[in-house]
């Protein structure tokens, strides 16, 4: 799961293979908190020759 808020670059948050994981994380940057803009994909780690494979990013604002 990769995650961005305004102004930042993307998270990377890694699961577990073939199973269901729940992600609950949290960013300690305070700056972070007060952007209205998010965006998310999964990607699918293919390993370092290969490039990954990402979904069509979401975006949400509040």
């Amino acid at each position: 799961m990769q995650v961005k808020v305004e102004g930042y670059s993307w998270s990377r948050f890694n699961g577990k293979q073939r199973k269901s994981v729940p992600l609950n994380k949290l960013t300690y940057d305070g700056a972070a908190r007060y952007t209205s803009d998010g965006y998310i994909r999964v990607c699918r780690d293919r390993g370092s020759l290969r490039p990954d494979n990402c979904s069509v990013t979401k975006h949400y604002q509040r």
